[in-house]
């Protein structure tokens, strides 16, 4: 039996958090690194306290605020060593729960947080705290169908410049606002009939949500709502717009990234340098932000150093373990 025991879920549905344990497991199986997975959308609650109880080192990948406070309690009182990977800001929930965020990063052994502004307050709820990106690069790419690439591409030779973005689901924050700023683009792009939106919606609730709330949607927006690989939609596109009122470090900027497309993001928290960012999306000059994102685009990044960085971490603390025993 291994030491470490990882919890979460893998897609669908897809998401930043189900992505990043795609690929955190695919890669610590190629590093050879031995491990344990427990599926929440399969196991039973036994059966999830039965995995726990056998293994020493625990890391949960949830957002859930009061899972996360139980997981650290239950696991302060049997002697596990927690790890707990926060997908998302600091701070992004109501009192309550922010609040349960603290004491969860207390009772765990290790909060990991993926941002620089959110390591100043999880370190001071525990000292170990530290910032380890939940970004894994991947260069498996499933193409999108035949008739459905096709459609794209005719459609980009009609546009000036094609912006993609993307939402796993219709989600709000605690002020009520769409996290993934959807509508706000949707209301932007029709007054730029030059340029088309591409809508990654692979779950299809977005669409029925705008069809529900909005009177009208211009023929410059595309919704992609079914089950499909975002970079081949990155692709086709010109430029990706991450317009969120929260955020982690997003999945989808680095592949853009990855893949030399412009990325426009919401200055809501801290983006890479690459990022061209604006405050109001309803206020934003396309074109002029379009240019800057081609600029800043050509700016040298490091590589991704996510994995290497995990490895250490469990094997640091398995020691503590093994000399403790």
């Amino acid at each position: 039996m291994a030491n470490l025991l990882i919890i979460g879920r893998f897609p669908p549905p897809i998401g930043g958090v189900t992505m990043h344990l795609k690929r955190l497991t695919q890669g610590l199986r190629q590093a050879g690194f031995d491990f344990d997975f427990c599926d929440l959308g399969m196991a039973s609650t036994f059966e999830i306290l039965s995995d726990i109880a056998r293994h020493r080192i625990i890391h949960i990948h949830f957002s859930n605020p009061a899972a996360q406070m139980l997981f650290a309690i239950f696991c302060r009182l049997t002697c596990k060593k927690l790890i707990i990977t926060y997908h998302g800001c600091w701070g992004r929930y109501g009192k309550l729960g922010n609040w349960m965020v603290k004491l969860s990063a207390r009772f765990a052994y290790v909060p990991i947080v993926q941002e620089r502004t959110s390591l100043a307050p999880a370190l001071r709820c525990n000292p170990r705290a530290c910032e380890i990106s939940t970004y894994i690069a991947d260069s498996e790419m499933q193409p999108l169908p035949a008739s459905l690439h096709l459609k794209i591409a005719f459609r980009c030779e009609h546009y000036e410049a094609t912006f993609c973005t993307n939402a796993w689901n219709v989600t709000f924050d605690k002020y009520g606002r769409e996290i993934y700023g959807i509508s706000e683009m949707i209301n932007r792009f029709a007054a730029y009939p030059q340029y088309q939106l591409l809508i990654s919606d692979p779950s299809g609730n977005y669409r029925s949500y705008i069809q529900n709330s909005t009177q009208h949607i211009s023929s410059n927006v595309f919704f992609v709502s079914h089950l499909h690989d975002f970079k081949s939609i990155l692709l086709l596109s010109d430029a990706f717009i991450r317009n969120t009122t929260t955020d982690g470090i997003s999945l989808s900027i680095h592949e853009a990234r990855d893949l030399r497309i412009p990325v426009l993001a919401s200055s809501t928290v801290w983006r890479p340098p690459f990022c061209s960012t604006f405050q109001d999306f309803s206020g934003t000059d396309l074109k002029v932000k379009l240019e800057e994102a081609r600029r800043l685009i050509t700016l040298p990044v490091a590589a991704s150093d996510t994995l290497p960085k995990l490895i250490e971490l469990y094997r640091n603390i398995d020691l503590k373990c093994v000399s403790t025993i």
